[in-house]
């Protein structure tokens, strides 16, 4: 018991063992490093040393004293900068700062406590406050509170600790870095291990320590512990994952600080520290990925000196000031009020402290922009780095007021209109108030208009730092003035800018503090706070009621969510229940529910139940519940709700509705997990997904796609694309495309693209058509097809009931910089544009495009243990430029004198600042990638289809592509920000290799360019392998987007450059060239559309929309010298290079391809020259580099056109080609046969649609049914293949090499499937064969190599898709791949692709038999046709001048009329066909006779008919009439109707008493007839062409009869029609879900 009282009681006058009337004298030695640790000893420094005496007052007061101050800095520093030296060591080389007012720094001052806890710290008041957070750190550095003043957790037995035990306990402590959780760990050392330490041996152990027992101390703070912490961060795009001011940010960020101290005593009241250790750090993964680290240290290091009486005291401070916390204060900004509360900016003082003179700031600015912008214009290469100029201009402006930025600004409005737009760029940039107030002074002054003021105002919230209430209320009065209100694209913008910072700034204080520095400030607002509740909110709330279009209402509705808080619900419920009469548009609910997405996040149990209910609801349209479902599973929905709705696709009626179920959730259990969200939503998905339906996936169809993929090294890319589609729009009536990006614990959504295409189709139209000439025809003109019109008005055709218009493009950048585009006022706007451009036509046009944005910066700050500010900055920076002249020459081309540049950089570094001088030192990395195309450039097109692109290389170097990757070290001042870290000479590079790669490829040299790939790489391998397992891991999505962020910080630069040294070409010329060519024989049937009159050519024609080009026409007649009929497609591209001395050097392309009339023979012919000659056009003479020739003929035989192949079928393919001159040298054969034999044929009979095929055929559907399609599809599978290649003479060295590199391939993908491999044979020189046999039953491959030197045996061979390389890194076009294996003797490449792009909708066909019908959806009725015609096929809303129908005829066929524009022709199966009246008996035709209907006054086929063995058919070629529809198919996919050939409209195939009906691409949606409207939607498919429901397919068959002739009598089906649509149901008929009520 005694013992315990003695142990409190030395506890109790516990005084570090200093005793009073003495005084302690140490060597204080701090140095904070910053460097790359794990790459290279290479740092920059920074070292302070002192003289520290230490006079003991008091048991609770001590006085501190620093003398002999001194302050280096080293910005390359090779040493070891870890260690610290003996007890006075040596400072490092490097630059000496001279401290400013050193006997201010050496001043007393007082330090208070409570048994070693610091209670305050006394100094004078006006000490600058960099001296006063020095002091502060060797308050702190001397704290030890080993009595557990402030302790937590259990006990300690302190009388353990006196007798040897170790003991770990923790206190609350307050320090520079925070009032944070410390860890003290104490123990007793045995004297073998004091021996060893570096205590034991300074000069003054003996002198106070001798025998006396030694302790080590250790103290340990948790960041993650912390009542206060004084770190300052400010983030945009905040979308983070951790906390900045914790211990570790994830794997990105780690902060650690301990300390070290070994005393001695032999009791506690006169345990002496007389040895103490610091260390502190602070690492960060440059971009967030795991590379090496940047590093900043601080170590410090305390040794006693010695012990001696006080001569004289210190004196106290005369004017003191006390700080009650050791807490670091910033001195850049006001952090504190008078009465102790954060201090917050106003809208007019600076925000940061400039440490120099304003007016020096402000010339460094005036000079930066002025070097950027003569760059921009001028200067081509990447010599400087312009981007950082204009990052330090918009980081050092928040030091400017209200009042010198408009003396600045008035100053810049003197400048170019480049210098102005970079500087508004830059304000814009730097959010202070004063910066947005002046944006706001510009805005409502019109010194700024149009989009430049709206691109501003886009932005300004992005970059807000500070956004206060009082700032808010400003920006709500902006929204409220009038050129606000009068400009509809800037109201847009700013609504949404308002709307987004209120939610940033007030939604959470979590998020908040994530974006804002709202740790060091406070809270700018809460979501309940006056300025929304009773300001905006009422106003959005106003502006939504009062707008008058659909386009204003989704902006105003986007903008509510863009705010995202609850209090936008009531608001929202009436829209989203679809409001009769008032909030029933479909577009306005689909946006109000999706303006959901941040509430369902904070609220998701009271907004979960509402998206469940629309979701569910089969009453509704299916946008609505796609839109729905979408928001409630990508919110994180409970299981429950997942498989229910994976479970409904089922039941599900709507098809739209069924696909994007399936998408969506199948493409979440095929993405990677990268981010705990996602985790969790793939979790749920593959929970849910075998309850899911099987579904088509393709264009027509609604979808929301995911894509995804995720390195190991950090980086994640996803892509999110929902798609809803209504059956009448050709496009989707919404469309998005959302980027998200990830670097590790970074995320953010960097692009999101809205469309809203609601009812556009005939805007659309219009647009093309005053672009392009295709006016829509007036309602004049349409009422010429009187026999169509005829035809409605008998049906009362009657399309379906339009959505109310909406037209909208919304871009949302970085997740809050949003414009908006209204796509209704292209039309109008469209005709103004090409009015302005005319004038320019053969007159320069100023070009001058300049956009500056920082699209991230996260700037972190802390107090290191030194007292020294420590920053860590990242930004993602962004220019483009284009400056120059763009001239039209008259004639339709376009010169160009214009340097144009795309730059972007991310750079990460980590500084530590000198207060006193505004000196500092750093490390970082900077990447930097810049591209600029040549500068003169002429663009020209030309008849017959010729583009051509000319460069006028010229007199400047240009780097047209370049990157680089540079680690740095440096030390400089402030002042010397103005100029890029990586031009100043301070800046060290740091370097890992001595002898980097170093090399130079020419690329140019054979065309007379001097242009050449420049590298300079410091990593380890740089070749072939090396780039191909970089180029692995990536899959196209990241590659494309996150490609340039690099894996490894080792220097290395490529250039991609252009020099005119060297450049012997004048100019340099790409042509491209296109033709379509058909050729009709002698024996076709021509009609002119609207003519009864036919005749036959004299001799086979050659028809092409324009004059065939002179370079075709070799190529052509080769084409078609065998070719009786058909067509033929020419390319012709080429590079011409006109050299100085008048020569030119020539690289031309030709492709040829041609296919015969019956598809039964197709020919390719490819030429390559290259050669050097005396002209461009005609050359005399021709000096050859190389040629080659390639030619190919395919045979095959035509598979019946219904049932199933009896016979073989079989393809022959031979191929040749050559090289040389004359194309005579180096020849190899290439010959190919494949064949489907017999155990195919069995194969496809015996499959489930096979077997279903048979029983239609047998049921009378002998002709056709979708069971016998895709049977048929299996049935014409080829399953054998031979392949051999042989060569005549030797081949070239290059095409050895080929050869051998595809053999070696070919050998490594076999590998896993080899059974046999005989190599060293003696196996017939010069000739190659390949064998397949594919299993028609599992699709598996057995395949026989056999070479000169080796036979290969592979059984089984298979793609593993899950594994494959190609299918990870483009799993589009590695399904395109399956479309050339197994080839298919009844399709062709383009018909698979269009297949595989529509999800099978192209294929879709209806099916007319003798007593029954498939439609084009599915659906299937019976039904006997009469004498009395029955429209089979029409537009119900009367675009399309078009009608099939048909009739029974008199021996059992049916007879189709098609009513074709001006054309009427009658398909008679028995023997006739029937053009305008005109009638033929085509069976005393001779062999491939056919008859042609062209346009009037051209050759272009509009239509085909010709007969097959069993009936007849019709194809329709050209809808060049039909102005409704025409358009989107042509422009979108060829130029004019070069493929209109293949890429047939439609066709109808008329067989006796079947008739075969293919997809009307154009009518999807709008058809209607006995095939059905052809929307994929079998729910609503029987309806009379008024649009009235009705039970039964007979029923519909029998409302589109119509009542001609005689016989076309009242039956028992039109009664019972009659009967059941008295009262019209409506097929259109919808009734909204309920929604449950909301309650705040």
């Amino acid at each position: 018991m005694v013992k315990i009282l003695l142990v409190l009681s030395a506890l109790l006058c516990l005084t570090w063992g200093w005793e009073t009337g003495n005084q302690y004298v140490y060597n204080y030695v701090g140095r904070s490093m910053v460097g790359i640790y794990k790459m290279k000893q290479q740092n920059a420094v920074i070292e302070m040393q002192s003289r520290v005496i230490v006079q003991n007052i008091d048991a609770n007061t001590i006085v501190v004293k620093m003398t002999e101050n001194s302050l280096r800095r080293h910005g390359n520093y090779l040493g070891n900068a870890f260690e610290i030296g003996g007890g006075g060591p040596e400072m490092i080389d490097g630059e000496e700062d001279k401290i400013p007012s050193p006997e201010i720094l050496s001043a007393p001052f007082v330090i208070t406590h409570n048994k070693g806890s610091i209670t305050g710290i006394q100094m004078g008041e006006d000490e600058p406050l960099w001296i006063v957070n020095i002091k502060k750190s060797i308050a702190s550095q001397w704290q030890l509170d080993i009595t557990g003043v402030r302790h937590e957790g259990p006990s300690v037995n302190w009388e353990g600790i006196w007798e040897g035990q170790s003991a770990t306990f923790t206190v609350s402590e307050d320090s520079l870095s925070g009032d944070c959780s410390t860890i003290y760990d104490i123990e007793r050392l045995p004297w073998a291990q004091v021996y060893t330490m570096e205590a034991y041996k300074m000069g003054s152990w003996d002198a106070v320590c001798q025998d006396k027992p030694v302790y080590k101390i250790v103290k340990t703070k948790d960041f993650n512990r912390c009542k206060t912490n004084p770190a300052w961060a400010s983030a945009t795009p905040a979308s983070h994952s951790c906390e900045f001011g914790k211990g570790n940010c994830e794997d990105f960020m780690h902060r650690t600080t301990m300390a070290r101290y070994v005393a001695c005593g032999k009791s506690w009241s006169d345990l002496l520290m007389v040895h103490a250790n610091g260390f502190s750090d602070v690492w960060v993964q440059p971009f967030a990925t795991k590379t090496d680290e940047l590093l900043n240290s601080v170590i410090t290091k305390w040794s006693f000196e010695k012990k001696e009486a006080i001569r004289s005291w210190f004196a106290a401070p005369s004017s003191p000031k006390k700080y009650k916390t050791l807490s670091y204060v910033w001195g850049d900004f006001k952090q504190w009020t008078e009465d102790g509360t954060p201090a917050q900016p106003n809208m007019v003082d600076a925000y940061w402290k400039s440490p120099f003179p304003i007016s020096v700031v402000r010339k460094n600015i005036i000079d930066a922009l002025r070097v950027v912008a003569r760059d921009l214009q001028e200067r081509p290469d990447s010599e400087k780095d312009n981007l950082e100029r204009l990052a330090v201009i918009g980081r050092v402006l928040p030091m400017f007021s209200f009042d010198e930025l408009k003396s600045l600004w008035q100053e810049v409005k003197a400048m170019d209109w480049v210098t102005m737009g970079l500087f508004v760029d830059c304000v814009v940039q730097s959010g202070s108030n004063p910066a947005i107030m002046l944006v706001k002074e510009w805005i409502e002054t019109e010194q700024i208009t149009g989009a430049k003021a709206t691109w501003a105002l886009a932005a300004i919230g992005y970059f807000a730092k500070t956004p206060t209430r009082e700032l808010l209320h400003e920006l709500i009065n902006l929204l409220k003035s009038a050129p606000v209100q009068s400009d509809r694209a800037m109201l847009h913008s700013t609504m949404m800018t308002v709307a987004d910072l209120m939610n940033a700034a007030c939604g959470s204080r979590f998020a908040a503090s994530k974006r804002f520095p709202i740790s060091a400030m406070g809270n700018f607002c809460d979501s309940k706070d006056t300025v929304i509740i009773d300001e905006f909110l009422p106003w959005l709330t106003k502006e939504l009621e009062s707008s008058q279009s659909s386009v204003e209402r989704i902006v105003a509705l986007s903008a509510f969510g863009s705010l995202g808080l609850e209090e936008i619900v009531p608001v929202l419920l009436p829209i989203i229940r679809g409001t009769p009469g008032k909030f029933d548009d479909t577009a306005e609910r689909v946006r109000a529910i999706l303006s959901l997405h941040r509430v369902v996040f904070t609220v998701p149990e009271k907004v979960h139940p509402i998206l469940a209910s629309l979701a569910s609801s089969v009453s509704e349209r299916p946008e609505v519940r796609m839109a729905s479902l979408g928001l409630l599973l990508m919110s994180n929905a409970p299981q429950t709700w997942w498989q229910k709705f994976a479970s409904m696709t089922w039941f599900e009626p709507s098809q739209q509705m069924a696909t994007f179920t399936n998408s969506l959730i199948d493409s979440l259990t095929r993405i990677p997990a990268s981010t705990s969200l996602l985790q969790q939503l793939i979790k749920k998905a593959k929970v849910a997904w075998p309850l899911l339906k099987s579904a088509p996936f393709g264009l027509p169809y609604s979808f929301a796609d995911i894509r995804s993929s995720h390195l190991d090294e950090g980086i994640a890319v996803m892509m999110h694309t929902p798609s809803y589609r209504v059956a009448t729009e050709q496009w989707p009536v919404y469309l998005a495309n959302r980027y998200y990006y990830q670097l590790g614990p970074f995320s953010s959504e960097a692009l999101s693209v809205y469309l809203w295409n609601y009812n556009m189709s005939e805007v659309w139209q219009n647009i093309f058509g005053k672009l392009y000439g295709m006016m829509s025809p007036k309602e004049g003109v349409r009422e010429k097809f009187e026999a169509v019109k005829g035809i409605w008005e008998e049906l009362n055709a009657t399309p379906r009931p339009a959505d109310k218009r909406a037209g909208l493009l919304h871009i949302n950048l970085m997740g809050s910089i949003n414009r908006f585009i209204n796509l209704e006022k292209l039309e109008k706007d469209i005709p103004t544009w090409m009015a302005e451009a005319m004038k320019y036509q053969n007159q320069p046009y100023q070009v001058s495009v300049t956009k500056y944005r920082m699209l991230a910066e996260y700037n972190v700050r802390y107090p290191t243990e030194m007292g020294l500010p420590m920053r860590f900055l990242a930004t993602l920076p962004i220019l483009v430029s284009m400056q120059g002249i763009v001239k039209g020459d008259g004639k339709g081309g376009i010169k160009s004198d214009i340097n144009a540049e795309l730059s972007w950089k991310v750079t990460s570094e980590i500084r530590v600042d000198l207060p006193l001088n505004g000196k500092y030192i750093a490390s970082g990395v900077d990447v930097r990638v810049d591209s600029r195309p040549p500068r003169e450039m002429t663009f020209s097109y030309k008849a017959p289809g010729t583009i051509k692109v000319t460069w006028i290389p010229g007199s400047k170097v240009t780097d047209l592509l370049y990157y680089h990757v540079k680690p740095y070290t440096v030390t400089r001042g402030w002042t010397d920000s103005a100029t890029p870290t990586l031009e100043h000479d301070a800046a060290h590079l740091v370097s890992v290799n001595d002898k980097p790669i170093q090399r130079e490829l020419p690329l140019g040299e054979r065309f007379g360019v001097n242009v050449k790939l420049i590298e300079k790489s410091e990593l380890t391998h740089s070749d072939k392998w090396s780039w191909w397992q970089w180029f692995q891991k990536w899959d196209i999505n990241g590659y494309s987007n996150l490609g340039f962020v690099p894996q490894e910080l080792q220097a290395r630069k490529y250039v991609l450059r252009y020099e005119p040294s060297g450049t012997r070409a004048r100019s340099v010329s790409t042509t491209f060239q296109y033709q379509y060519v058909t050729k009709s024989s002698q024996n076709t049937w021509v009609h002119e559309s609207g003519s009864s009159q036919w005749k036959t050519p004299s001799e086979a024609e050659i028809i092409s929309s324009s004059p065939i080009s002179p370079e075709f026409r070799p190529v052509l007649g080769r084409l078609f010298k065998n070719l009786e009929s058909g067509n033929a497609q020419l390319m012709r591209a080429g590079v011409v290079a006109e050299q100085k001395d008048g020569s030119f050097i020539q690289l031309n392309t030709i492709v040829g391809m041609s296919k015969d009339a019956w598809y039964t023979k197709d020919f390719t012919d490819i030429q390559i020259e290259k050669y050097t000659s005396d002209s461009s056009n005609a050359p005399a003479t021709k000096e050859f580099d190389y040629s080659v020739c390639y030619t190919a003929v395919r045979n095959w035989n035509k598979p019946p056109t219904y049932g199933f192949s009896k016979d073989v079928l079989h393809l022959e393919d031979e191929e040749k080609i050559a090289f040389g001159e004359k194309c005579d040298k180096s020849k190899i054969r290439f010959t190919a046969k494949a064949f489907r034999d017999e155990e195919a044929a069995q194969a496809a009979m015996s499959s489930p649609a096979g077997q279903q095929c048979q029983k239609d055929m047998a049921a009378g559907f002998m002709y056709g049914s979708p069971a016998c399609t895709e049977a048929r599809r299996m049935d014409h599978t080829y399953n054998n293949y031979e392949l051999s290649a042989e060569s005549a003479d030797n081949l070239s060295p290059a095409a050895t090499y080929w050869i051998n590199t595809a053999r070696q391939w070919i050998n490594h993908k076999m590998y896993p499937f080899t059974v046999k491999h005989i190599q060293g044979q003696s196996n017939p020189a010069n000739r190659a064969s390949w064998t397949i046999k594919r299993d028609p039953h599992t699709g598996d491959s057995n395949m026989t190599f056999v070479r000169p030197t080796e036979t290969l045996v592979a059984w089984n061979v298979r793609r593993e898709d899950s594994h494959n390389e190609w299918a990870r890194f483009s799993p589009m076009t590695y399904n395109f791949s399956n479309i050339f294996y197994p080839l298919n003797a009844g399709s062709n490449f383009i018909r698979d692709a269009t297949t595989l792009t529509t999800g099978g909708i192209s294929d879709a066909k209806c099916y007319v038999g003798p007593d029954a019908v498939h439609t084009y959806d599915k659906a299937t009725y019976n039904y006997t046709m009469d004498e009395c015609p029955h429209v089979l096929l029409t537009d119900c809303s009367q675009d399309s001048k078009f009608v099939v129908t048909a009739r029974h005829g008199s021996e059992g066929q049916k007879i189709v009329t098609v009513i074709y524009g001006k054309d009427t022709i009658e398909l008679d199966p028995s023997g006739w066909i029937m053009v305008n009246g005109a009638k033929s008996a085509y069976k005393d035709w001779e062999t491939e006779s056919r008859v042609e209907i062209r346009v009037p006054g051209t050759k272009e086929i509009k239509a085909v008919i010709y007969p097959i063995s069993t009936g007849l058919v019709m194809e329709i070629r050209s809808w060049n009439w039909n102005w409704g529809w025409n358009w989107g198919w042509n422009w979108g996919w060829n130029w004019g109707s070069s493929w209109n050939y293949n890429w047939n409209w439609m066709s109808i195939k008329v067989q006796g008493s079947h008739v075969e009906l293919s997809a009307p691409k154009y009518l999807q949606g709008h058809a209607c007839g006995m095939c059905g409207d052809f929307n994929q939607e079998i729910v609503g498919e029987f309806m009379t062409p008024q649009r009235c429901a009705v039970s039964t397919g007979e029923l519909m068959a029998t409302s589109f009869k119509l009542k001609a002739g005689k016989s076309c009598t009242t039956n028992d089906w039109s009664r019972r029609l009659q009967k059941e649509t008295e009262t019209c149901k409506s097929i259109d008929q919808q009734f909204h879900a309920q929604l449950p009520d909301w309650t705040m």
